[in-house]
């Protein structure tokens, strides 16, 4: 739902639009759409219901999409059938090099349940990891770390409506390593022992997770939905279920459900990566050819119906949310309808068409007068039954009534007077750009995100298609529409009779002495329909780049070669330092960092929470020339952009870009360098957003630890976490913002570090043109703080929330050091995963006392001798002191008898797939091993000893790092709950 998506989009104005952009895509490839957690909370991006129909609105049916439809699937996807209905999609797939994403889809999920089993889809997908026929209760996991995975990264799974999916994301694709992965396949389809001790443990952590996923956000969405769907059955059964069934399951309940359900002809395997399909096809074959149905089908369920009319409103007050959400909606069914040419052209005119007005909702963000800090609009189909169309945006809660008339103005504006062409010119040159990417991005997708995008396609009854195939089609389409077609589809998917007005959050309309909230919402809303609307204005476009080029070519001073690492080092005259990397990993990506200054080590101590504030607040200004709107308006059909960030040592510009962009890349780069943007309205806009985060983060146990759990581990440092009061951020000018960054970009030295499917030669010579005629640089003259956070040892710190969320938190920490000492943060690193892993073993599977607890090392890279190991346990408010000493005794124990060489190897082995994935990332290269690494050289070495120095961590080193640290007197803790009643 679009007032959900709004409440999040609390980022940069241009972050939001390249992620609409990029959905614009997946909505045509069929990559688009909601998805369950794992927690079974549902998460979508577009409203989300199903229609009035007698059994499961998308089963993929007998057949393939593609055999009843004029599209032709992707060439390079091998599909196949069993005799006994079970089938599988199987692609060959390079990146990553030697892995292969494992998926089993099961077409079923919490629609399938029967009242008296709500949350059994759930509960048996949990139980699917203790106990099977080839692995006994706590064998799965042990299993999986054996042969170099992770639980959690490269094997877990979730649960939706209509479907169950479990990934298993094998190190290698050799057929030993398939065999190993289908046998853990073949027992979750087929070989679920459900022992009742197993049910009854299961049930704790299943109960834990509710706790765990219980908030402002999720309670409103469940509110909603029985609103949006009074009689429809997705209403009445969330995928994480209810605390009555889960707590008195058993092994009957459970196994009713997965004999009904798990059935061959019910299940698919869909397999991506570096493998051999002639090795493939026997072994799936093997597996699953014996596999029978152990009982009758089971009747599929009655969903209900849909039928909305008129106006009607509703509301939710939720004082523990940060802001106010409103939505104008419309749900009407439609029959089902197969994908085709024309289907995909339509919604393909349908994305336009919203995206126009978007990009208004956008426009107005930043104006004086307007009240709301973020909006967004939508439509399409959901599970081929559903039409849905929403606009909606958030704001504070004493501007509901204004955020309400924006919107339904906005909305009433592009029905009444349509788009203009500049308008369509703009969406045009964005959509074209997108596929063109996508096509050249092809050779190098992610096998994971391919095989996901696959399993959707095939439970929306889709056709799966190839970037290529769906460029030949949609390109010509784009290039051709016209004003009329795309007015028409927004008037076609806001036709419905009915309007559903929502408002939800912290506006409390509940005062006696005033109407109804309902009654208060709808007279705003019929207010609102009676003013007058105006044709929208002409854009105009304002060219990019507006800054002249440089005149002089900086010369190159140095050039050092790293053959080993494929990296080059330029020093230019000027002292701007340039680090290049060409790889092959990600077709036509490119991304760069430009970093200067010390970034939020350098916050002044009177001014708490500038850099919380100032990253937003420049993202929101653009440049000095141009604000956002016209530069996004100069950027249609461009895919470069840049944002500015602030970490622990540096400021940044981080951009991102494509193989054909890179003049633009530095255009951009040697703008916000030459003239940086400051405005007041974009610091009005940050601090009601941030605002609005400080009134939800006050109400909860997440957002405590960071007002004061946080700064309370560094001894009371007001560089980390969030001041105490939203007074100090308030405090801020823009002035202040200024003031800090400006004297560092201009004094500081610049570090450029450039990594992706670039032409070394030309991104030197633009280097040289754009940063090398830059005045030369030495280091600014900042006042950096001489005092040292530190943890406060032996300390505990109880906050009390006020909240009516029944959840806790308790957080263990021991000072350990800081970044430097390589060799010993990577063996921390190894030394948190073992406590993780006795986390898990203890407190969520003998005690079921929490649902994901774990520990993690942060060693800091700014401060001398800091650097926090931390172990985060959420559980239930009566559980905090017993859960506390447990994590005593963790430490106490590794103090005392030390690690075993079994969670070494448990713990090293899954550490060195994913290092070698990581390797094959740019992400890698820029972030841990180029950027900055003129100020630290060593970052070389680390890059060379990556994989050899953690293959080579041992028993005793890990040992004697748990007695050095992990003892008693060293420790501090933060134990977060609900106020007492």
């Amino acid at each position: 739902m679009s007032h959900h998506i709004a409440a999040g989009l609390t980022r940069s104005h241009r972050w939001y639009r390249h992620t609409a952009l990029l959905t614009v895509l997946l909505i045509i490839f069929g990559g688009f759409g909601p998805t369950a957690n794992h927690s079974g909370v549902f998460h979508s991006g577009i409203f989300s219901p199903q229609p009035a129909v007698a059994g499961p609105a998308t089963a993929p049916g007998p057949g393939w999409a593609h055999e009843t439809s004029d599209l032709k699937p992707d060439p390079n996807i091998v599909f196949g059938r069993l005799s006994n209905g079970f089938r599988y999609v199987l692609m060959q797939n390079q990146r990553p090099e030697n892995r292969v994403s494992l998926h089993l889809f099961v077409h079923a999920g919490s629609l399938n349940e029967t009242e008296d089993q709500r949350g059994v889809a759930h509960f048996l997908e949990h139980m699917l990891f203790n106990g099977s026929t080839h692995f006994p209760p706590g064998e799965l996991i042990r299993y999986f770390q054996s042969i170099g995975m992770q639980f959690g990264n490269d094997a877990n799974a979730h649960t939706g409506f209509n479907e169950t999916v479990y990934d298993v994301i094998l190190p290698q694709g050799d057929a030993q390593n398939l065999e190993k992965g289908l046998l853990v396949m073949q027992d979750y389809a087929m070989g679920a022992l459900l022992l009742e001790e197993e049910v009854k443990r299961e049930s704790g952590v299943i109960l834990s997770e509710m706790r765990s996923r219980d908030s402002a956000g999720y309670r409103t969405f469940k509110a909603t939905l029985t609103f949006e769907l009074p009689d429809f059955l997705v209403s009445e059964r969330l995928p994480i279920g209810k605390a009555t069934v889960v707590r008195h399951a058993n092994r009957k309940l459970l196994k009713s459900f997965y004999d009904a359900w798990y059935r061959p002809d019910n299940m698919m395997l869909v397999m991506v990566g570096d493998f051999s399909i002639p090795t493939a096809k026997p072994l799936i074959e093997s597996r699953f050819g014996p596999f029978t149905a152990r009982a009758a089908a089971a009747q599929p369920p009655v969903l209900g119906h849909i039928a909305h009319q008129g106006v009607q409103v509703f509301y939710h007050h939720e004082p523990e949310a940060g802001g106010t959400s409103v939505s104008i909606e419309t749900i009407r069914s439609e029959p089902p309808a197969a994908d085709t040419a024309q289907a995909r052209h339509q919604r393909m005119i349908e994305a336009m068409a919203d995206r126009i007005v978007q990009s208004r909702l956008d426009s107005r963000l930043k104006a004086p007068e307007t009240p709301f800090t973020s909006a967004a609009v939508g439509s399409g189909t959901y599970l081929n039954h559903i039409r849905y169309s929403d606009i909606s945006a958030d704001s504070s809660a004493e501007k509901w009534s204004q955020t309400l008339a924006a919107i339904e103005q906005e909305l009433r504006r592009a029905l009444l007077y349509g788009f203009r062409q500049e308008e369509l010119e703009r969406v045009r040159k964005d959509v074209l750009k997108q596929l063109d990417n996508a096509v050249r991005e092809t050779p190098t997708r992610n096998s994971t995100t391919l095989a996901r995008s696959i399993i959707h396609n095939i439970a929306e009854n889709r056709v799966i298609r190839s970037p290529e195939q769906e460029e030949s089609l949609l390109a010509p389409l784009v290039a051709s529409a016209t004003l009329e077609q795309v007015q028409k589809a927004f008037r076609d998917n806001w036709s419905a009779t009915h309007r559903l007005v929502l408002v939800t959050g912290n506006a409390d309309l509940t005062q006696t002495s005033r109407p109804s909230p309902q009654a208060q919402i709808r007279d705003a809303f019929l207010a609102a329909a009676k003013v007058a609307v105006s044709p929208p204005e002409a854009e105009t476009a304002t060219p990019f780049p507006y800054l002249p080029t440089p005149a002089d070519i900086g010369q190159v001073a140095s050039r050092d070669v790293l053959a080993d690492l494929g990296i080059t080092r330029i020093q230019l005259a000027n002292g701007v330092r340039i680090n290049l990397k060409r790889t092959d990993y990600k077709t036509n990506e490119v991304l760069a960092n430009l970093i200067f200054g010390h970034g939020r080590s350098s916050e002044p101590e009177s001014r708490p929470g500038l850099g919380l504030l100032a990253e937003p607040t420049v993202n929101e200004s653009g440049l000095g020339g141009m604000d956002t709107d016209k530069l996004e308006r100069a950027m249609a059909g461009k895919s470069t952009y840049v944002d500015f960030r602030i970490g622990e040592t540096y400021f940044n510009f981080f951009a991102e870009s494509v193989s054909d962009e890179m003049e633009l890349l530095f255009q951009l780069l040697y703008a916000h360098i030459i003239d940086p943007g400051f405005r007041d309205d974009a610091l009005a806009l940050a601090r009601e957003r941030l605002h609005q985060d400080y009134q939800s983060a006050s109400r909860s146990i997440e957002g405590m630890l960071k007002i004061e759990g946080t700064r309370f581990l560094a001894g009371g440092d007001s560089r980390f976490g969030m001041p105490s009061s939203f007074s100090a951020i308030r405090a801020i000018d823009l002035a202040d913002i200024r003031n800090w960054i400006i004297p560092q970009l201009s004094s500081a030295p610049l570090e450029l570090s450039i990594v992706g499917d670039i032409d070394e030669a030309t991104v030197i010579e633009l280097a040289r043109r754009y940063l090398g005629a830059l005045p030369a640089k030495s280091e600014s003259n900042v006042t950096m703080r001489t005092t040292l956070p530190h943890l406060p040892a032996g300390s505990i710190r109880r906050i009390a929330v006020d909240t009516q969320i029944p959840k806790a938190l308790v957080v263990s920490a021991w000072q350990t050091e800081d970044f430097w000492d390589i060799h010993r943060t990577r063996r921390l690193s190894v030394l948190a995963d073992v406590f993780s892993e006795r986390l898990r073993e203890r407190i969520r599977e003998k005690l079921g006392a929490s649902y994901s607890p774990y520990a993690f090392n942060r060693a800091s890279r700014a401060y001398d001798g800091y650097g926090l190991f931390q172990a985060y346990v959420n559980v239930a408010p009566d559980q905090t002191s017993a859960v506390l000493q447990e994590v005593k005794a963790i430490a106490a124990d590794l103090v005392r008898k030390g690690v075993t060489e079994d969670e070494r190897l448990r713990a090293i082995d899954p550490m060195l797939t994913s290092i070698k994935q990581y390797r094959q990332t740019n992400g890698y290269w820029l972030n841990s091993v180029m950027t900055a690494s003129g100020r630290s050289p060593q970052q070389f070495a680390w890059a060379r000893s990556f994989v050899d120095d953690f293959r080579a961590i041992t028993v005793d080193e890990l040992s004697r790092l748990a007695t050095t640290y992990l003892i008693p007197e060293r420790a501090a803790a933060v134990v977060i709950a609900p106020k007492a009643p």
